[in-house]
């Protein structure tokens, strides 16, 4: 998965906002920065006083840790199961409530 996708870029945020308190002070820095104040690699580096590679290095680290927390313990997937579930209940409870009216109609 590249780093740089939208959609992965979407996903990383997520399994940090769930995960982030797992990593060192350093890795929620780096990432807060990069996922959610979109500096650039070079930015960051800057920022940091260290260089673009070593900012790729801790985002890519930070960022499999966040994935292997997601795949040992499943938040995220479970938080996606129970939203669809919870839109099938409301999707049937709307239904019953039309057969309700309907039928006292």
């Amino acid at each position: 998965m590249r780093l740089d996708t939208l959609a992965a870029r979407s996903r990383h945020l997520a399994l940090f906002e769930r995960y982030g308190a797992l990593l060192t002070k350093h890795q929620q820095d780096v990432l807060e920065l990069s996922l959610r104040s979109d500096w650039s690699l070079a930015e960051i580096a800057d920022h940091q006083g260290t260089s673009r590679a070593a900012v790729h290095d801790i985002v890519k680290r930070s960022v499999d840790a966040l994935e292997e927390y997601e795949r040992r313990l499943g938040l995220l997937a479970e938080g996606v199961r129970r939203r669809r579930k919870v839109a099938s209940l409301e999707r049937e409870l709307a239904g019953l409530k039309r057969r309700v009216a309907d039928l006292e109609a």
